[in-house]
């Protein structure tokens, strides 16, 4: 059994300190050496100790104050990350490839006390040097310092700890105000996948490592920060997607957080026979509420333990988790926590309750009270359909619905996901085009006949009112948001 614990300073003087001290907690691999550098717990929390020192002597009163992060993956972020909690003061991710328009909308939102970056140049250093020259600060500042003696406890369980921005289809981005009570009861849905590992391989002990291929600053990679420590696992941490195939080898791995378009690749090379490529990946957790439910069970037949895991960012992540060998219910996002409630509104919109869900959106009570109701219910803008066993399914975005003049209404999502079962179709929206439904798809140029004729034969299938009516062809990839997700305009 794992054992679950509830706060920051626990997981680095219990955990790393002192049950897995001796364990490797972080790998990199280094492309120009072609060397793989393992950092052992007991040395990751004794850095997080020169960290606690360093920002508490650097930055006066620091409780409460905000410390950004604007970085690639690296040892220094992880180390950071701890290093601002602990003394204090609250951790700001940002995404250092958005345009300056977005990240000064930020770090004016936020008038963040300290910007720690590696000085790369993402797109935005010379506005960012002009801006805030004055409190940018190196990644590695820390390595100066002596560890404290003393680890502070400056963290209420409800106080703000961790500011994340959602990327948002339309509009601004909003901060989400996370707390450890929040991060740590997620903790709860983490260890029982590692559990559920445990009892798929009959090994109470297991020891496994996570490659991390996505970027801190996106939900998914970052809690497993958090989490990965519960066990006295270790995390392979990825400097360039580009070196995937190679770092995935050279640091073993058996666990990976992906996100569909990363997932789509997997499944490719699996049933491709080129499974050897993924080394020991035997357990892609995917976090997504929408992906091909034949991707999910063409896993699990060729001996992968998939998870899908359905959450947002407002809910620290948490929400359901489903696991391919529950094979009546592929297509499922699977069935609740036992320690979160659900309930369906009327309209199909699913709302989730319990510790996980955020403090609100920072500096904004109105967006707030639109998705967190007075009886502490957040709505997730999913429509939702639940069914005998328990089971979700999510059939589409609230906010996505197409209504017509009939007064009929059409889930986009449903329809992409029909419209992605064409091997042509790379890319595909669907909306309201000229009063008609409509998709914009990216294939190329060759096989757009093939998608005309796949569609013409799936309105064959589908009733009158949801039938495709208007096809555009895109002649490059579709936008994408900061996250990854099609930006429906």
């Amino acid at each position: 059994m794992i054992k679950v614990l509830d706060n920051v300073y626990d997981l680095v003087t219990l955990n790393m300190e002192q049950r897995f001290s001796e364990r490797v907690a972080l790998r990199f691999y280094d492309k120009e050496t072609d060397e793989v550098t393992a950092v052992h717990y007991k040395d990751y929390a004794r850095d997080i100790r020169r960290a606690v020192n360093y920002f508490q002597s650097t930055i006066p009163d620091i409780k409460g104050k905000k410390i950004c992060l604007l970085n690639k993956n690296s040892y220094e972020y992880a180390v950071n990350t701890f290093g601002i909690i602990l003394a204090g003061g609250v951790l700001v991710l940002l995404n250092q490839h958005k345009s300056w328009d977005e990240l000064s909308y930020e770090l004016g939102l936020v008038e963040p006390a300290a910007i720690l970056t590696d000085g790369d140049d993402y797109g935005t250093k010379e506005q960012l040097q002009a801006a805030y020259g004055s409190i940018l600060r190196p990644m590695d500042g820390f390595r100066a310092y002596e560890p404290v003696a003393e680890m502070p406890r400056c963290i209420g369980h409800d106080d703000l700890m961790i500011l994340m921005f959602t990327s948002g289809t339309t509009g601004r981005s909003k901060g989400v105000m996370l707390s450890e009570r929040n991060f740590f009861s997620v903790m709860r849905a983490h260890v029982q996948i590692g559990e559920r590992m445990m009892e798929y391989k009959h090994d109470p002990e297991l020891v496994v490592s996570q490659y991390t291929v996505l970027p801190m600053f996106h939900l998914g990679a970052f809690i497993c920060l958090f989490s990965w420590a519960h066990g006295g696992w270790a995390l392979n941490i990825s400097g360039d997607i580009r070196n995937f195939y190679k770092e995935i080898r050279r640091m073993p791995s058996q666990v990976m957080a992906v996100v569909p378009v990363i997932m789509n690749s997997l499944h490719k090379d699996v049933m491709r026979g080129r499974k050897e490529r993924l080394g020991e990946l035997w357990v892609p957790i995917c976090s997504s509420a929408m992906f091909d439910p034949q991707v999910m069970l063409d896993m699990a037949t060729n001996g992968m333990f998939v998870v899908q895991t359905y959450g947002a960012t407002e809910t620290c992540g948490d929400g359901i988790i489903n696991y391919a060998q529950d094979a009546k219910h592929i297509g499922a996002v699977g069935q609740g926590n036992d320690y979160l409630d659900y309930k369906l509104e009327p309209d199909g919109e699913l709302c989730i309750r319990g510790d996980s869900i955020m403090l609100g959106y920072y500096k904004d009570p109105e967006a707030t009270a639109a998705v967190i109701d007075k009886d502490g219910w957040f709505h997730t803008g999913d429509l939702a359909r639940v069914d005998e066993d328990g089971y979700y399914y999510i059939t589409g975005r609230k906010k996505n619905l197409i209504i017509l003049d009939s007064g009929e209404n059409v889930s986009p999502e449903e329809l992409e996901g029909m419209l992605e079962k064409c091997p042509a179709v790379q890319e595909c929206i669907v909306k309201e085009l000229g009063k008609k439904i409509g998709v914009v798809v990216y294939c190329e140029k060759e096989h757009q006949q093939t998608v005309r004729d796949f569609i013409a034969q799936m309105n064959r299938t589908v009733p009158l009112y949801k039938r495709i009516g208007v096809v555009e062809f895109s002649e490059t990839p579709l936008p994408r948001n900061g996250a990854g997700k099609l930006v429906r305009k």
